[in-house]
C-alpha cells in the first residue's frame, strides 16, 4: 500500500482541487510510481468507499460525493491512454465481455474499472453505460453478439432489477454467460434468486476469471 500517495492524493480531493488531483495521479502513471491497477485499488476506489463528509447539511454531502466522483471519473477516462499502450503488449482473450449497470443504478465508476481491468487481461471488453434499460441491454447483446455480460450494482434496491434483466436474457441468450460484481452482492443472500454464472469481489477474482477461460 502506497500510504503516502493516497494522503497526498485525499488531501487534493478533499480540498476539491480537481486539476491538481487529475494531475497527481497521472504523474504516478507517467513516472511509473504506480501501475494502473494500483492507482485504482489503492487511491480511487478508497477515495469513494471511504468517502466521509464534516458537513452536517446532508444537501452539501450529496454535493461534495457527487464532485468527488466526478473527479475519480476524469481519472479514469484519462488513465485509458495507458491502458491503450499496455494492451498493445498483451495476450488477447478471443472473448467480448459487454460491462453496464442495470436500470436506475446510477454508481458506474465500479463498472468502468472492471471494463479496464478486463482489457488488461486481454478481453474484447466494452463498457456501455450506467442505468441501462432493460431493452437496451437486450439490444446490445444482439448487436454486440458478447460471450459475456458483466453487471455492477451497488444499490441493494437495484437488485430485484437485476434478477428481472438475467431471466431474460438466459430466456432468449441462454449461451450468454452472467457476471455479477458490487456491493449489493457483499451480502450473499442477494444472489440467491438470479441466475448467474459468476461472482467478481476483487480483482483477484476477475484475474483467476482470465485464467480459467483460457484454459
Amino acid at each position: 500500500m502506497h500510504i503516502k500517495n493516497y494522503e497526498e492524493f485525499i488531501d487534493l480531493l478533499k480540498k476539491e482541487q480537481k486539476d491538481k488531483a487529475v494531475l497527481y495521479a497521472m504523474n504516478l502513471l507517467e513516472k511509473e510510481k504506480l501501475t494502473i491497477e494500483e492507482l485504482y485499488q489503492e487511491l480511487l476506489a478508497p477515495s469513494l468507499t471511504e468517502f466521509k463528509c464534516d458537513v452536517d447539511d446532508l444537501e452539501v454531502c450529496i454535493w461534495k460525493e457527487h464532485f468527488r466522483t466526478s473527479i475519480i471519473r476524469t481519472i479514469l477516462e484519462s488513465s485509458y491512454l495507458y491502458i491503450i499502450k499496455r494492451v498493445e503488449n498483451i495476450k488477447k482473450i478471443d472473448k467480448k465481455i459487454v460491462v453496464l449497470t442495470p436500470p436506475f443504478e446510477y454508481h458506474e465508476i465500479g463498472a468502468i474499472m472492471v471494463a479496464h481491468y478486463l482489457l488488461l487481461e486481454g478481453f474484447d471488453a466494452s463498457y456501455i453505460g450506467a442505468n441501462t434499460p432493460k431493452e437496451e441491454i437486450l439490444s446490445a447483446i444482439r448487436a454486440y453478439h458478447p460471450d459475456y455480460i458483466a453487471m455492477s450494482v451497488t444499490n441493494p434496491y437495484s437488485v430485484v432489477v437485476t434478477k428481472q434483466i438475467t431471466d431474460e436474457i438466459k430466456r432468449f441468450f441462454p449461451d450468454v454467460k452472467i457476471i455479477l460484481g458490487g456491493q449489493a452482492f457483499d451480502n450473499k443472500e442477494a444472489t440467491h434468486s438470479i441466475q448467474y454464472d459468476y461472482l467478481m469481489h476483487s480483482l483477484n477474482d476477475l484475474i483467476e476469471f482470465g485464467k480459467e477461460v483460457q484454459k
